[in-house]
């Protein structure tokens, strides 16, 4: 299958067929410098929001490291703090440190006897169920 062809492909290839009007160049050769630009403030983005993650991750993975016990994400969530932390990014990033094998993913029962899922540092035993806390 061909490679799909973006604006910038496109502004070359006008480029190309425009090479003797030397305004329409200029033209050409400006939109694709604003693509760039674009593409290199999007990169710049999409870098520190993976760095925003991996900082979470790293919070998440020490509270869990060391916190004795079985903890809930909302717990984590609560713990960590900060305005942007939600239970829902704590569940992601735990989850990836569970696939990673630094975390374990156990469930519990919570006080109203509901099972919940919960994150220790220990290798959980096969058939115990610890409490949350």
């Amino acid at each position: 299958m061909a490679d799909k062809k973006n604006r910038r492909d496109y502004f070359e290839e006008i480029k190309a067929i425009v090479a003797e009007d030397e305004e329409l160049v200029a033209f050409v050769d400006g939109e694709i410098a604003k693509i760039d630009n674009r593409a290199a403030k999007e990169k710049e983005k999409r870098a520190e929001k993976r760095a925003q993650g991996d900082e979470l991750q790293a919070a998440v993975k020490a509270f869990v490291q060391g916190h004795e016990g079985a903890v809930t994400a909302q717990v984590i969530a609560d713990e960590i703090g900060g305005e942007d932390v939600t239970k829902a990014k704590v569940t992601y990033r735990a989850t990836q440190l569970v696939k990673a094998g630094e975390i374990f993913k156990v469930t519990v029962k919570t006080e109203d006897g509901r099972k919940a899922v919960a994150y220790t540092a220990e290798a959980p035993a096969e058939d115990a169920e610890a409490d949350a806390e």
